[in-house]
């Protein structure tokens, strides 16, 4: 009788505190963030792909990077798709890279209709930027 009692209680007792439940499990910092994974906000229409040397800019009326060295690659329209790669300070297309292209070196840029995504080989990180209609 006194195992059976003994049993009981335990059982309570642990359905009580929820044991082997995550009700009580504090919540990550992931799960507190309120941004979809992989969306990047940009700052004054501009997005940063790499810090000292590539930018999207998504406010624009045509697809468009910033260069380190101040020049402006422009592309098709705002809202075409389009995908160019970024290798040695330039953009290429994917029918002209160049001889010696490393795809470890270089970064992917799809440009997809309100949506501008990126992939950084050298880091094997990416994400997303929203595009914001120009005025």
């Amino acid at each position: 009788m006194r195992i059976l009692i003994f049993t009981v209680l335990v059982g309570t007792l642990l359905s009580v505190y929820g044991f082997g439940q995550g009700a009580d499990t504090p919540h990550s910092k992931k799960e507190s963030n309120m941004l979809p994974p992989g969306l990047y906000v940009s700052k004054g229409g501009i997005g940063v792909i790499a810090q000292d040397h590539l930018y999207i800019v998504v406010k624009s009326t045509k697809n468009e990077l910033r260069l380190k060295d101040g020049n402006t690659w422009t592309g098709k329209r705002a809202g075409a798709r389009e995908v160019v790669l970024f290798f040695e300070d330039r953009v290429w297309s994917p029918e002209d890279l160049p001889t010696g292209f490393d795809l470890n070196k270089s970064v992917v840029i799809s440009f997809e209709g309100d949506i501008i995504r990126f992939f950084r080989f050298d880091k094997m990180s990416g994400g997303y930027y929203m595009r914001i209609p120009a005025e």
